[in-house]
């Protein structure tokens, strides 16, 4: 054994910048991957406290309990805490907000993930708490000890109560405008009670809610599970397949560059293993030696490359947060997995076992005679001539076709360096495509959230469709000074007429119809029409400006946006849903649809269900002039994004529609400005609009644009470095090929070539490795861009493929570069022999 070390250290220190290349390479692997495993698994416990600020603490909900219920569930030994709540009253729909009273526990507050920022729990029943968003639409100043008074819609009275403390912004209830306020719950005068309970979570959550479901006899209808937290904390226990997939294409590229760089440090000491085979050792002894070698390297990179991995992972901490999960995420604590540790070491063991084990059999099939007079070059050498050195220099000079011939002589070693380049150059074209689609997927998906812009005003949906925020106020908001753009949208509750054949998904529609909203609320999404063999759809008809249905081109499927013609004639866009892979109704470009809606706009108790035979109706027929696959703005009222919508112009909602004011308005502020105070300014002129809230989601907002920029940077860096692993591979197989010739080199330069003429013979090498290279790498590169297009495309809002040429051009000068780089320092260190000196040469 010591004998073997010996041995096998003096080869390490001989071969110095071999064995440098082989540590960078293992060190490099390590750390990626040590260091992406530790950043998704933070991210992921990040996800959970994430979702439980934006969805609440609690696991489960359970409706309408009585005590009988509720003092089972209290017994059961999972239980960490118990937030109840009971419905108390709302406001008077007509008023001016729709605002829910809920008489609730402690708990409850924290069981939403909210907490009391100023103030205390009520106590007493003419006590209330409420969100400063909340208290800033109502017109009340955040400021305890204030009074708020509240017309009761069930109990038909007006109540005033004092405001005793001021709760902190829920983040889910404020992005789609649910108001509520908080009185202090009497169990004694509760008949129906929602218990939110929240289970220590190293308990079998899902069991613990059966079990309480079976013990209270509470019906499937009545439990409510949070799912999205749910979800996030199974996640975090299950194998991150992300990290394995990066860990086994790491594993790839430095087992390439390992194997190349260990496989010519082999071949220059090869006539020593031919010496110590001709002395009577054993092919077992032989192995011993390679793998010794590379186990003492991987132990020495190993700890340098979990330290980086960690370091990295603080770095990158900052940017990463939302890469590793579904939603935006502050990773503020590193969590280090063992796993990730062991998984690490495990995938550079494997491939240092299998570089062995293939090195093993290369040293093999040379005898110990050839290896002692390092006669292993005319193995690679191709015998077939391709290309003859006289047919060449009819297109090139003699130095030049030489230089030609000499790269196709080795061929394993041309593969490799051919390989090692384009490979390296694809990866880095189709990695970049790939962000490219991320990064228009991410701005889509955030221009189309219900968080796309710095402040949101919109209408409470119990006032009349036609109410909304006139032109003058929209004028009056435009004014302000800090405002960089005001979007503005109308939009109408109405019916469309389909006959049977355009019911393309009959099964969506009968899972849409067993919704509880959909079945009470709207009487049904799709129903049949009594009058005809067709169906009558609920859907939404939208009023968009000029400047929103130009934002609409990104996302057109087909037909044509021309604002224009749609201003002068009945033309509409549609969007159709497809949640299950075709569109749910079949709707082409120039077919005509007609739509139905009440005309005096006012929708009475039975708001929803729209029965044409009470009160009168109108039809519009539109021709569809273009399809697109999303909108960018869209209500979350009547039928949401469940149902077929309609774009028309803004203008036309007058002239065809009947009313020109706005229910959603979109404000961005120019980036410098004061939110709050430009949000106050907004609130003085939409607080004289009844019905209408305000919602300042310039925070929100700021972090999903944030996150898109990060993930660019963490994609290319990781990029970058796979680049980097494959570089050494690449300069390293050059180098060689160029070293290995050095006597051949030094006969061209005794024949009387010059300096000058030598150093263009190096030069072309390297361009026409480059060039080779290049040819092969716009070759993956195409293949992999549609490969990768093909399998992202039904993920993708809209996907468009391109062929970003700007890469493309960057790449093959890179590649070239790379190839004068890697012929540059050899060439020097061969020109600085004598000719002699080279001639004598035997590597």
């Amino acid at each position: 054994m010591k004998n073997y070390l010996k041995l096998v250290t003096s080869y390490i220190k001989k071969y110095r910048s071999r064995t440098f290349a082989i540590c960078f390479s293992i060190v490099l692997s390590i750390s990626l991957i040590v260091g992406v495993g530790i950043l998704s698994k933070s991210a992921k416990e990040a996800d959970i406290v994430k979702m439980k600020y934006e969805c609440g603490n609690y696991h489960v909900r359970y409706k309408d309990l009585n005590k009988k219920q509720l003092d089972i569930i209290s017994k059961h030994k999972g239980i960490k805490n118990i937030g109840l709540s009971s419905y108390y009253d709302s406001n008077n729909p007509d008023g001016e907000l729709m605002i829910n009273i809920l008489s609730v526990n402690e708990e409850y507050i924290k069981s939403g993930n909210s907490q009391i920022i100023d103030g205390k729990f009520p106590n007493k029943q003419n006590e209330i708490v409420l969100e400063e968003w909340v208290l800033k639409n109502m017109g009340i100043k955040p400021k305890v000890g204030e009074k708020v008074t509240i017309e009761l819609f069930n109990k038909r009275k007006k109540e005033t109560y004092t405001l005793v403390g001021i709760l902190k912004d829920r983040t889910r209830e404020k992005s789609v405008g649910i108001m509520e306020g908080f009185l202090a719950i009497d169990l004694s005068n509760s008949s129906k009670l929602d218990a939110y309970v929240t289970f220590y979570e190293k308990s079998d959550i899902n069991k613990n809610i059966k079990e309480i479901s079976k013990e209270a006899n509470i019906k499937n209808n009545n439990i409510r599970k949070n799912n999205m937290l749910l979800d996030s904390l199974s996640a975090n226990g299950e194998t991150d397949y992300n990290v394995i997939a990066l860990s086994i294409i790491v594993a790839i590229v430095s087992g390439i560059v390992i194997y190349g760089v260990f496989n010519i440090s082999i071949l220059q000491r090869i006539s020593e293993y031919g010496v110590i085979r001709a002395i009577g050792a054993d092919s077992l002894q032989i192995f011993k030696l390679v793998i010794y070698e590379l186990l003492i390297l991987l132990v020495i990179s190993t700890p340098i490359g979990i330290g980086l991995g960690i370091i990295g992972a603080k770095i990158f901490r900052s940017i990463s947060g939302g890469l590793f999960t579904e939603g935006i995420v502050a990773i503020t604590k590193l969590v280090i997995p063992l796993d990730i540790l062991a998984l690490s070491i495990i995938i550079e063991g494997v491939t240092i076992l299998i570089i062995s084990f293939l090195t093993f059999i290369n040293i093999r099939k040379i005898s110990a005679m050839d290896a002692i007079k390092k006669n292993i070059s005319s193995k690679n050498m191709s015998t077939r001539q391709f290309l003859s050195v006289s047919f060449l220099t009819k297109f090139m000079s003699f130095q030049k076709a030489v230089s030609f011939k000499n790269i196709f002589r080795n061929k394993k070693s041309f593969i490799m360096i051919i390989l090692s380049m384009s490979l390296g150059s694809a990866m880095f074209i189709v990695s970049s495509f790939y962000v490219n689609l991320a990064n228009i997927q991410g701005e889509k998906v955030a221009e189309t959230s219900n968080v796309n812009t710095d402040y949101k005003v919109s209408m409470i949906p119990s006032q009349s469709m036609d109410a909304g925020i006139s032109k003058d106020e929209i004028k009056e908001i435009k004014s302000l000074k800090g405002i960089k753009y005001v979007n503005s949208i109308q939009v109408l509750y109405s019916l469309m007429y389909l006959n049977k054949s355009q019911i393309a998904e009959p099964g969506y529609f009968e899972q849409q119809n067993s919704f509880p909203y959909n079945k009470k609320v709207l009487n049904g999404l799709l129903n049949e029409d009594k009058n005809t063999d067709g169906f009558i759809l609920k859907n939404n008809v939208y009023g968009y400006d000029d400047d929103l249905l130009k934002k609409l081109e990104k996302y057109l499927l087909d037909g044509e946006i021309n604002i224009d013609k749609m201003k002068n004639e009945d033309i509409a866009l549609i969007r159709i849903p497809h949640p299950l892979g075709p569109n749910v109704v079949d709707l082409k470009v120039g077919d005509k649809i007609k739509v139905t809606y009440k005309e005096d706009f006012k929708l009475g108790k039975d708001r929803l269900r729209f029965d044409t035979k009470k009160g009168k109706y109108v039809t519009k027929e539109f021709i569809v002039g273009g399809i697109v696959d999303e909108l960018i703005e869209t209500s979350d009222y009547y039928t949401g994004d469940s149902s077929v919508d309609l774009i028309i112009p803004s203008s036309k909602f007058k002239s065809n529609i009947g009313f020109d004011n706005y229910q959603i308005v979109n404000i961005d502020k120019k980036s410098g400005v004061n939110s709050n105070k430009l949000n106050d300014k907004i609130l003085n002129i939409t607080n004289k609009i009844k019905g209408s809230t305000v919602r300042n989601l310039g925070k929100e907002r700021g972090e999903i644009d944030l996150l898109q920029k990060n993930k660019l940077t963490f994609i290319y860096s990781i990029i970058v470095i796979l680049f980097i692993i494959s570089l050494f591979n690449i300069i390293n197989n050059i180098s060689y090929s160029l070293i290995s010739r050095t006597n051949e080199l030094g006969m061209i330069r005794a024949i009387g070539i010059t300096n000058k003429e030598f150093k263009q013979m190096i030069r072309f090498e390297g361009f026409t490795y480059g060039i080779i290279s290049s040819v092969f790498t716009i070759i993956f590169g195409l293949v992999g861009q549609v490969l990768l297009f093909n399998t992202l495309t039904p993920k993708l809002i809209s996907p468009k493929f391109i062929i970003q040429w700007q890469n493309y051009l960057l790449i093959i000068f890179i590649n070239i570069l790379i190839g004068f780089m890697a012929t540059y320092f050899p060439s020097k260190k061969i020109k600085d022999l004598s000719i002699v000196e080279s001639i004598s040469s035997l590597e």
